[in-house]
């Protein structure tokens, strides 16, 4: 039981840190590339921070994203 939460910690933090990597590289400014996923500004920085993760069915979708733009 033990390796399946720990998967799924490690999938998370994956796709986080593909996010901070698309936010960086991605040659906009936090309110363009949260406009580009659909998000608010402040919404990204609370995910990139860790303060405040997205759910489960958001970051399935924002892994999504980052697949098809090659970050992931």
């Amino acid at each position: 039981m033990t390796a399946p939460i720990l998967s799924r910690i490690l999938e998370k933090q994956d796709v986080l840190k593909a996010l901070a990597r698309y936010a960086r590289e991605a040659n906009q400014n936090d309110g363009r590339a949260a406009a580009t996923l659909g998000i608010k500004r402040k919404t990204l920085r609370a995910w990139l921070d860790g303060t405040d993760p997205p759910e489960r069915f958001t970051l399935a979708r924002l892994a999504g994203f980052l697949k098809r733009t090659g970050y992931l």
